[in-house]
């Protein structure tokens, strides 16, 4: 079983060299099987299709974010809300991600949308938790949004700011985050939506 996992994951590292030198497009079973120099019926033996090995990629990019927010998360316990605070951190490192491994998986899921349930099943549980842990769940839930929007201006090469902005803004976001346990409740909203008016202004981008 070892071997069959350093297999299947060379195969997946094949696909991401791939996806990053040739472009999303060009990942196809073939291109990826001499990327990775095994036959196309060894791809096959661990991806029976292309979406599978595109389903392949976006699971193990899940799994890499979650493991980087549970380390946040440990990181920032004993303050206040540390799933949303390691949310936000994780989605400024995933900025950095290669995008043409987005992109041919953000491209295949336009034509399959079921490739991206695993996507959808992480930010649901991602919402639960905050739920659970922020006294303001809706204020967590913009926040999460925006720093989400911030990952994927980036993934998808439209952020119309530099990277010293990205990380002005994402520090932003992380003091209104450690705000929001300290506010009452009915300024919390006030507030957040005057600040991210602020941030959103053109302003901001000069």
């Amino acid at each position: 079983m070892q071997q069959s996992g350093t297999a299947r994951d060379g195969i997946l590292d094949a696909a991401q060299r791939v996806a990053a030198r040739d472009g999303a497009g060009h990942v196809t079973l073939d291109a990826v099987a001499r990327e990775a120099g095994v036959s196309k019926g060894g791809v096959l033996y661990h991806f029976p299709g292309k979406d599978a090995l595109i389903s392949g990629m976006l699971e193990r990019l899940i799994a890499e974010f979650e493991a980087e927010i549970a380390r946040l998360r440990a990181e920032f316990a004993g303050g206040p809300n540390p799933s949303l605070r390691a949310m936000i951190a994780a989605c400024g490192g995933m900025c950095d991600i290669e995008r043409p491994v987005a992109m041919a998986i953000l491209a295949a899921g336009a034509q399959n949308p079921d490739l991206l349930a695993p996507l959808r099943a992480s930010i649901g549980e991602h919402l639960q938790r905050l739920e659970a842990e922020c006294p303001d769940p809706d204020s967590a839930f913009l926040l999460c949004a925006a720093a989400d929007g911030m990952m994927f201006q980036h993934i998808l090469g439209i952020a119309p700011y530099d990277e010293a902005k990205k990380r002005q803004l994402l520090a932003r976001l992380a003091e209104m985050a450690q705000r929001l346990a300290d506010e009452p409740a009915g300024d919390r909203a006030n507030n957040l939506e005057t600040q991210l008016q602020h941030d959103a202004s053109g302003r901001e981008f000069s």
